[in-house]
């Protein structure tokens, strides 16, 4: 049971993982699904280190560039005399350590910082001057090492600096998840003319269009009793649990009294809407849980989802259905017996 209970919480965790990448893709729910599993990167993550004896001036950097659109998400920069601390920095650590340990000494450097502002603006602007973008997606660290040393130089008081760069593979996801403030793409609607989108992708996004509002939610997985996602139908109420704790989340939660003291969501009814089939990647469902409000769930697998118990009208119609049934068949039954009696006789 322990272990049915982890592979739960491990397939929970998953999908919330993929709800979260889904926006890193623009709703492509395939890349979500593999950005979420590791296997999919979109950021490249540039560290390096630069000196130049004769002026006394050594520094670091890392610069998180995003490879599908082009754009810089992140840029750290520091410039000091100080040698040694600048030495205490390795460009081949994991980018998350690198990353720490440069803001860690920025925030140490405070005002001797002689890069700052400034200097992450001239590397920015340079960046985009000189299209780095194929060189650091590509991983071609001769010729991004050559025109970061050339950057680097053209900022005044630099001059003719060493530089020394690794370039290291990540997701904006993987960002996310550690908390880095990224810069958000301003060219989404220009791409997405060049990009044509799958069946199920304009489906999604048809879907998503007819509501006024789409929130994160989740299905309450049920082994013994529940309906495998397959067999679910539209019309159908499910039991939801809301994710994210967004205002419209929050709001639906609290009118239908499914918002605890502590913050926390209850599971609410939702009326299933459509439900879009992913092949491998597995089924998007949408639920009404309030009027045009749909809850957006993504799951990987063809688990077995609790459904919400009817409620007290729904019952006595299908009583009432079920009694229609009933006397229709006594009805046929007592007429059969007639004629075959008259038949007999």
């Amino acid at each position: 049971m322990d272990a049915d209970n982890s592979h739960m919480d491990s397939l929970g965790e998953q999908t919330k993982l993929i709800n979260m990448a889904v926006k890193h893709t623009r709703g492509n729910v395939e890349k979500a699904r593999l950005m979420a599993a590791g296997q999919f990167s979109n950021v490249a993550v540039v560290k390096a280190k630069f000196s130049n004896e004769d002026p006394g001036v050594h520094g670091a950097l890392s610069v998180f560039v995003n490879t599908e659109d082009h754009y810089i998400m992140n840029i750290l920069t520091l410039m000091l005399s100080d040698k040694a601390k600048i030495e205490r920095l390795r460009i081949f650590d994991a980018w998350k350590n690198f990353y720490g340990d440069l803001n860690g000494l920025i925030r140490d450097a405070g005002a001797l910082n002689k890069g700052g502002y400034e200097f992450s603006t001239h590397l920015a602007d340079s960046m985009v001057g000189y299209d780095i973008y194929d060189d650091v997606e590509n991983g071609d660290l001769d010729g991004a090492t050559q025109i970061f040393t050339e950057i680097i130089g053209k900022f005044p008081g630099a001059g003719k600096v060493k530089c020394q760069i690794e370039i290291e593979k990540t997701s904006s996801l993987a960002m996310e998840l550690e908390g880095i403030p990224t810069e958000a793409y301003s060219g989404g609607e220009a791409e997405s003319e060049t990009t044509p989108l799958s069946a199920e992708d304009e489906r999604v996004r048809a879907i998503e269009e007819g509501a006024e509002h789409v929130i994160q939610g989740k299905i309450m997985v049920s082994p013994v009793r529940g309906k495998y996602i397959n067999d679910v139908k539209p019309g159908e109420n499910i039991k939801v649990l809301l994710t994210n704790h967004d205002e419209v989340s929050k709001k639906v939660a609290k009118v239908l009294n499914a918002y605890t003291e502590e913050g926390e969501f209850l599971p609410i009814k939702g009326r299933v809407k459509e439900k879009v089939s992913m092949g491998k990647s597995g089924y998007i469902m949408y639920a009404l849980v309030a009027k045009n409000v749909l809850a957006k769930i993504i799951e990987e697998e063809n688990v077995k989802i609790e459904m919400e118990a009817m409620g007290a009208g729904e019952k006595a119609e299908n009583k009432d259905t079920r009694l229609i049934l009933y006397v229709s068949l006594l009805l046929g039954l007592v007429l059969f017996t007639l004629i075959l009696l008259f038949a007999l006789f």
